[in-house]
């Protein structure tokens, strides 16, 4: 009889689920890998029975009469591949013990198991598990899951309980995000805070980015274009995304592993969305905080109705609504019967230590329809020393409720009213006492006026956590900081952080005379600060005399760049005269033409200030979508929000034309309108200006290009699944609900569980580390394998906790990151336990050794560790070194590639930190390396073409699936069906290399051929700054005339870089395929040096880059030149 825990993956009849391979780790068992239908999702989840302990709750010794089923030699006698088994509902590990029975000469009868044919929709070793009876269940399943609206149910409970941990009555929980989240969630002694000051005191590396919590990340995540967030908190994005999204709602890792960001003091949802206090959470986690403050406590019965009613705190007591009290009369007298003075809620109210204290009132003065202010407010004296007593009442320190923004006069409808007007007043208290801080830690900043110590990278960061905002106004201290990500602001004095600030500075200054793009030049807005260079003022907009205002950058972009607006001539409707301004009066409505001196003289003369948009350019850095200033608030409104019912403005100013016509402004209604409604409609309309080609002169010329055009569009359909009404509500929480049956009239519901949840009902949160992997690009179109062990770092057995394997594919996996769950093998983890992550590369052709790196786990006491990291991975093996300090008993001694220390790399069958531990490797095929055991189970790495546990599977791609010579690879045997990659040609690409190439074939004519050429390959001219497509290195062989490139796409745009020089090779306002071309002496790229007079050359580089159009209209043959940072380009204009 076969036992249960060998069989614990099973393939699933529906399109995104399927089995890998047995499991080894001891709390889950029977794994599903879920497969999101978006394909611009790559994350596999995997969902297993997570029980609370390591036992097995699931019983399969039942016969299954209902269901097909062979043994391995009645499957062997008809010719059944262990490839047809596994698409045939099984498990990995069955399909390889099953090819194992094949492969050997004498089959024996121990390993003559049993295989049950499952019938879809069922699925399971007996097809013991089901799904509903339709094809998308999975898929509506998840659908179910994040697409919950706003509710006032609870939809989803989750907990830690991995915490000794009093969050208060039931059915208020602890979760995981509220550890380490800045204030104090334990009622006992703030056990989630008691560690996290070494967070605050932690200092990140240089080529690292320095979370608000104190977490650090690989640098090179800070310019993702995939805005995904590597940070806990989210700190590293440039652009918030909302969680739970509809578009992430199957990218569980991004939402479940974002906490909210410390000081901000924002309650965490439990599913990645964070709210102000007593909001609303999607999932209602709202509600179980509101019903653990309403709880009864010590109080009597009657005075708990009353003062649980009229607090607002919630809307019903004791399971009946507040407003049934209320018409009963039962609640004013109720509180007469209460003990004075009343502690309510009879547990804190925030930040773990806050209470509230009513003292008795006149019935009549009361209203039931507006919230009871509490008479004092009860705080820990220790953790806010800053702040002065009113009186002592037993152990509590209070003060009288006007000492906290409650004043007598103040009318509040609803409890988070109060909390919100008593919340500032915390701002400066600590979590826990400190001891000797000041001497030993330089990194950190002292409150004034308090006890309180932050990181000094919380400086000058938008938040104020000092009770008297000093950390906010430290001028002189956040500029001599040296942090590498603080900017110092035009007209300001401080340097301030960037880690909540998504605009940066109010005015756009900063001092970086590098990152400016040309078109920001003299346009009338200061974008860098100004400096004092040899005595003399220099920005942006100085010395802009002979600046040609009037260019493709500036030209019917909606903004007069020209001081009489020539740039604007000819734009829009002709309403006034040449060098008048359109303009509506901004307190008679009235259209005039208004002088262009008064045009940007700083003095606002028309509506939403149109005449000086200035106003929010420098104010907004949306400025071209937030273009019409209200005077009255001092602030600017988006273009789309003119006329369209809601008064944006204080006074209304952005509906003042519209005479009550809705949408006044929409592109449809142009034609008919006035001339004062067509002139107020343009206002705050600005264009983006972008990169453009239009008066480019192009080359080569256009008879001899565009020569075989290429289909870039891809001919794979990919079809979505949508979700229909899910008969049965989900008990599993963020898991899967399957059926479970153990005969006709025997079924349960059983829950698999993602990574992050375990439980029979998925309710518990899990302990884990949750790895983001980011692989450097290489030209190497060759596959690689990836071994990533978790594993204790105490002792020289290094045991392996789990583990996870990929396949590297530079073509498929370029760029993306790859979201790992690494799993400990005790729960709860032993956190006196060092922890580390050691990462093997191998060549995936010849299983040849090539890298290693080694990431230590810091702060063990969160219940979830999260790391980010950017590994380049290498070409060749790393070189071997004769100095290493390590006795490798059977293996050789390597050096990390990612830091100073050595290591000992055993040889297949051995491990230990000596090597000294022999490992029994068997299972693995002979054609496979051993790297490690797990649960008395080896790690078996596979060759090309061979994938399992074991690897004794083959792998094998569907005939023909590759065209033109292509090579077909499979990069992840758990998508069996979906994870075939081609690796095409030089002159080929597409998903089965059934495209060609842009090609582009460069001449040299007159010039000395050079040994080696970089072409650089730009498109999407339509942004700020052509895209670079990529950069290709090629070697020219001696007496080579002609040198091809293969582009990854159409292109506009090619520079050569030979040795020393650059050629425009190509240059084409609409995107070419492919080109042939000749550089010569008339396509160099001439430096500057070469162009301008010695005056010129003296000049500081901002004031020179203001005659930069002088060498184009000075020469009429130059196509291009270039200075240290630009490549600038002559148009046909000559500018």
């Amino acid at each position: 009889m076969l036992t249960f825990q060998h069989l614990v993956c099973f393939l699933c009849a529906f399109s995104e689920l399927q089995s890998i391979f047995y499991d080894t780790d001891p709390f889950q068992f029977d794994c599903l890998y879920y497969f999101p239908s978006n394909p611009f999702i790559r994350d596999i989840v995997k969902y297993c029975i997570r029980p609370t302990d390591d036992k097995n709750p699931i019983i399969i010794d039942f016969v299954n009469m209902h269901q097909q089923n062979f043994t391995f030699d009645e499957l062997h006698r008809l010719n059944i591949s262990s490839h047809e088994v596994l698409l045939w509902s099984s498990s990995m590990d069955l399909a390889e013990r099953y090819q194992y029975y094949v492969d050997q000469s004498i089959r024996s009868i121990e390993l003559n198991e049993q295989f049950f044919n499952c019938t879809p929709p069922r699925f399971g070793s007996r097809c013991q598990y089901s799904f509903e009876l339709v094809s998308n269940v999975a898929d509506m399943t998840l659908n179910v899951l994040w697409q919950s609206d706003m509710t006032d149910a609870v939809t989803h409970r989750t907990c830690y309980i991995l915490l000794d941990c009093d969050r208060g009555p039931a059915p208020m929980c602890l979760d995981w995000r509220e550890i380490c989240n800045g204030r104090i969630d334990c009622f006992n002694n703030g056990v989630d805070e008691s560690q996290c000051f070494e967070l605050e005191i932690n200092e990140c590396n240089e080529n690292e980015y320095r979370c608000y919590n104190g977490l650090c990340i690989a640098r090179i995540f800070l310019d993702d274009p995939f805005f995904e967030a590597e940070c806990f908190d989210r700190s590293d994005l440039w652009v918030e995304t909302d969680c739970p999204n509809a578009y992430l709602r199957r990218h569980v890792f991004e939402c479940a592993e974002y906490a909210c960001r410390p000081d901000e003091g924002r309650f965490p949802c439990g599913d990645g969305q964070c709210v102000e206090d007593f909001d609303k959470c999607q999932n209602g986690r709202h509600i179980l905080l509101a019903q653990s403050l309403s709880v009864q406590g010590y109080l009597p019965y009657d005075c708990w109705i009353a003062v649980g009613c009229l607090s607002k705190v919630t809307d019903q007591v004791n399971g009946v609504s507040c407003e049934q009290f209320v018409n009963l009369s039962q609640v004013l007298p109720g509180l007469e019967t209460c003990e004075y003075p009343v502690q309510f809620p009879t547990i804190p109210v925030l930040l773990g230590h806050v209470r509230f204290l009513y003292y008795p009132k006149q019935i009549f003065n009361i209203s039931v329809k507006l919230a009871l202010i509490p008479d004092y407010v009860c705080y820990d004296e220790q953790l806010c020393d800053f702040l002065r007593p009113t009186f002592y009442h037993g152990n509590l320190t209070c003060r009288h409720r006007y000492e906290m923004g409650l004043k007598s006069d103040v009318e509040l409808k609803d409890w988070k009213s109060i909390i919100d007007l008593i919340k500032p007043h915390f701002r400066g208290c600590i979590t826990l006492h400190y001891h000797n801080i000041t001497s030993h830690y330089s990194s950190l900043y002292a409150c004034k006026n308090s006890s309180k110590y932050i990181s000094k990278y919380r400086l000058i960061d938008g938040i104020s956590d000092c009770a008297l905002n000093d950390d906010e106004q430290v001028s002189e201290l956040s500029c001599s900081l040296n942090h590498p990500f603080r900017l110092q602001c035009l007209n300001e004095i401080h340097c301030q952080s960037i880690s909540l600030l998504r605009n940066i500075c109010q005015f756009g200054g900063q001092n970086n005379f590098e990152e400016i793009l040309f078109y920001e030049i003299c346009d009338r807005v200061t974008d860098l600060s100004p400096m004092i260079i040899n005595g003399r003022n220099h920005s942006d907009e100085t010395d802009c005399e002979n600046w040609q205002c009037n260019n493709i950058y500036t030209r019917c972009d909606g903004f007069w760049s020209c001081p009489h607006g020539e740039d604007e001539e000819n734009c829009t409707r002709s309403i006034c005269p040449k060098g008048l301004l359109p303009c509506i009066l901004l307190n008679r409505s009235a259209l005039i033409c208004l002088p262009a001196s008064q045009v940007g003289d700083g003095i606002i003369d028309c509506l939403g200030a149109s005449d000086e948009i200035e106003y929010c350019r420098k104010s907004n850095e949306n400025y071209r979508t937030r273009g019409f200033y209200c005077p009255n608030d001092s602030k600017c409104v988006q273009h789309g929000e003119l006329c369209n019912g809601n008064q944006d403005c204080l006074l209304g100013d952005d509906e003042n034309v519209c005479e009550h016509r809705s949408q006044l402004c929409e592109k449809s209604n142009f034609h008919n309108l006035t001339d004062a409604e067509y002139v107020f409609c343009q206002i705050g309309s600005i264009i983006k200006p972008s990169f453009s080609l239009e008066t480019a002169s192009i080359y080569p010329p256009l008879p001899i290009v565009q020569i075989n055009p290429v289909n870039n569009q891809l001919n794979e359909q990919y079809i979505y699944s949508s979700p229909g009404k899910f008969s049965q509500p989900n008990i599993c929480n963020y898991g899967l609900q399957v059926y479970h049956s153990l005969g006709l009239d025997n079924i349960s519901i059983v829950c698999f569980c993602p990574p992050n949840y375990y439980g029979d009902r998925c309710q518990f949160q899990n302990q884990r580390v949750s790895l983001t992997l980011r692989l450097g690009l290489v030209e190497r179109q060759l596959p690689y394998a990836i071994v990533i062990s978790f594993f204790e770092d105490d002792n020289d057995r290094q045991e392996i906790y789990s583990y996870h394997q990929l396949t590297y594919l530079p073509k498929d996996g370029c760029g993306r990151s790859f979201n790992i769950y690494l799993l400990y093998s005790a729960r709860p983890k032993n956190n006196s336990k060092n922890c580390s992550i050691h990462i093997d590369a191998f060549d995936k052709n010849s299983l040849t050794y090539l890298a290693s790196w080694h990431l230590k786990v810091p702060f063990l006491f969160l219940p979830v560790n999260r790391l980010a990291v950017f590994l380049t991975l290498p070409i060749s093996r790393t070189l071997h070194h004769s100095h290493c300090p390590l006795e490798c008993y059977k293996g050789t001694c390597v050096k990390y590639l990612n830091e100073e220390h050595f290591f000992c790399l055993c040889y297949s069958g051995w491990s230990g930190a000596k090597c000294h531990i022999q490992i029994d490797c068997t299972n693995c095929s002979s054609n496979s390396i051993c790297v490690g055991t797990i649960q008395n189970r080896p790690i078996c790495v596979c060759r090309l073409g061979k994938f399992g546990p074991r690897c004794l599977l083959d792998q094998s791609c569907p005939e023909k699936f590759c065209e033109n010579d292509g090579r077909c690879v499979m990069i992840d045997e758990r998508m069996i069906n979906k994870s075939y990659v081609c690796i095409c040609p030089q002159s080929f690409f597409g998903i089965r290399c059934e495209k060609i190439k842009p090609k582009i074939e460069i001449s040299f004519l007159n010039i000395e051929v050079p040994s080696y050429t970089y072409a650089f390959i730009y498109q999407d001219t339509i942004y700020r700054q052509p895209k670079l497509l990529h950069i290709i290195l090629q070697k020219v062989k001696m007496f080579q005339k002609i040198i091809t490139f293969y582009a990854r796409s159409a292109f506009q745009i090619v520079i050569l870089k030979t040795d020393i020089n650059y050629y425009l090779a190509v240059l084409q306002q609409s995107e070419s395929t492919n080109i042939s071309t000749t550089i010569g002496p008339a396509q160099r790229c001439v430096p500057y040096q070469e162009l301008f007079s010695h005056e010129l050359l003296t000049l500081p580089r901002i004031h020179r880059l203001k005659n930069y159009h002088v060498p184009c209209q000075n020469n009429v043959e130059l196509q291009c030149f270039m200075d240290e940072l630009y490549m600038c380009l002559c148009t046909v204009e000559h500018h």
